[in-house]
């Protein structure tokens, strides 16, 4: 029974509610610019520029504006009957915001206007292109064009070049002077900055090295790399020799006969080898630098044959041209001298043995070095003077001694000697004695 009485009660409450009349409604027009989407009261009346709606009379209604990009507009209106005004929405722009970066603090300048220093974020109200402007001291100034239409955010590298040139030199080896357009700037390794723009001369210098120019164009901002291998001077050696007309060889390698300059030797240690038949090798080791130039002197040592002489006579003289080598000396039988040696150069030899009262002989020898050659060499016997005695005998030998009072001795055969008086031999050639005189003379 309850149950059935508050469902009838439900009813009738019902009943008495739809009997109610609908709250007044107040008709208006609402204007967006631009285009927007319209919220009423948070339910949504679609996008469009001008729109219709029912409002609630007497009671606050919230409008809500919203566009990407603008700024969302929020609005209260209570609607009256006696306000038919249409509502105008006028949506401002929001700021679009753009970053520059960079690494070089440059001011930023917007149609002209400085604006700030990089890095900065700056805002830009009007969807439109901008004319922005980089300076920094160094710097090269850029100029670019910034558009900004679509109103998104940017992000813009404010990279600038440089307004001189960057130029990193070297060298093989390192440490060569480095000039660059006739000023002294440093070694190699280095690194010069701050160069003007344009055509620049770089020399390269070092000791023992020959000195390299290099010309090249730079531009503003340009970061340049020069190295440069530098080429070793030569060395310079004059080789001479006593003898000359040795044959030389420089590292074993045969350059030519002495007397003999060479310029183009490599620096560094050398060994020199000199050689001439008859002559000790020699050899040496020098040191010469780059760009240097030396002299080295050989004196050659012959390399000497020894002749062995024994002679018939005991007294002999042993010539070569214009020069004596040696004198040999009696042996012990007297007549036959003892052997006598002298050293001689290699090659051959022209030899003439004297011997007073005997025939001058001359024989050619070859001479081998560090060889010995024996020669035994008998004169032949040369009578000078001829006496004829009383009897009628002639005699003739070798004058060996002639007296005062016109005694003379003749060696008639070797070792055997007879003296005549003028009694007995008053007869000989007067002339052919004054010969054998001063033969006799000069040999004693």
């Amino acid at each position: 029974m309850r149950i059935l009485t508050c469902l009838a009660l439900g009813l009738a409450l019902a009943a008495s509610l739809r009997a109610e009349d609908p709250p007044p409604t107040e008709h208006r027009t609402i204007r967006v610019e631009p285009a927007a989407t319209l919220n009423v009261n948070h339910v949504s009346k679609g996008r469009d520029t001008t729109f219709q709606v029912e409002l609630p009379s007497g009671k606050p209604a919230l409008l809500r504006v919203s566009e990407p990009g603008y700024e969302t507009q929020w609005r209260t209106i209570t609607p009256s009957p006696n306000d038919s005004s249409i509502i105008e929405i006028t949506l401002e722009r929001e700021p679009i915001p753009v970053l520059f970066r960079g690494d070089v603090p440059a001011v930023v300048l917007c149609d002209g206007a400085e604006r700030g220093t990089v890095p900065c974020h700056l805002f830009f109200n009007a969807p439109r292109a901008y004319r922005i402007t980089f300076r920094a001291e160094g710097f090269l100034e850029r100029t670019l064009r910034l558009d900004l239409s679509d109103g998104k955010p940017r992000v813009v590298d404010a990279a600038l070049t440089s307004s001189t040139a960057t130029l990193a030199l070297g060298s093989e080896p390192a440490g060569a002077k480095v000039l660059l357009d006739g000023v002294p700037q440093g070694q190699t390794p280095l690194t010069l900055r701050k160069i003007r723009p344009g055509k620049h001369e770089v020399t390269f210098s070092q000791d023992g090295y020959r000195t390299l120019t290099h010309t090249l164009t730079l531009d503003a901002g340009q970061e340049a790399t020069l190295s440069m291998p530098l080429e070793r001077l030569p060395a310079g050696l004059t080789i001479t020799t006593l003898p000359i007309g040795a044959r030389v060889y420089v590292d074993g390698v045969f350059r030519g006969e002495s007397d003999l300059t060479l310029k183009d030797l490599p620096a560094g240690t050398h060994t020199i080898r000199v050689e001439r038949p008859g002559y000790a090798q020699a050899s040496r080791t020098v040191t010469v630098g780059a760009g240097e130039s030396r002299a080295e002197e050989f004196r050659l040592n012959i390399i000497r044959g020894t002749l062995a002489v024994q002679t018939q006579p005991g007294t002999v003289e042993v010539w070569e041209g214009e020069k004596c080598l040696l004198t040999t000396q009696p042996g012990k039988d007297g007549y036959t001298s003892q052997l006598a040696t002298v050293q001689l150069p290699p090659g051959k030899h022209t030899l003439t043995f004297k011997a007073y009262g005997y025939a001058d002989l001359t024989k050619t020898v070859d001479i081998t070095a560090s060889q010995t050659l024996t020669l035994r060499e008998k004169l032949a016997f040369k009578p000078n003077l001829s006496i004829t005695t009383k009897d009628g005998k002639t005699y003739s030998g070798v004058l060996r001694k002639y007296g005062a009072d016109g005694t003379v001795s003749l060696e008639l055969k070797p070792g055997m000697t007879r003296t005549f008086t003028p009694a007995e031999a008053p007869a000989y050639d007067k002339e052919a004695l004054q010969r054998a005189l001063e033969a006799w003379g000069a040999q004693h």
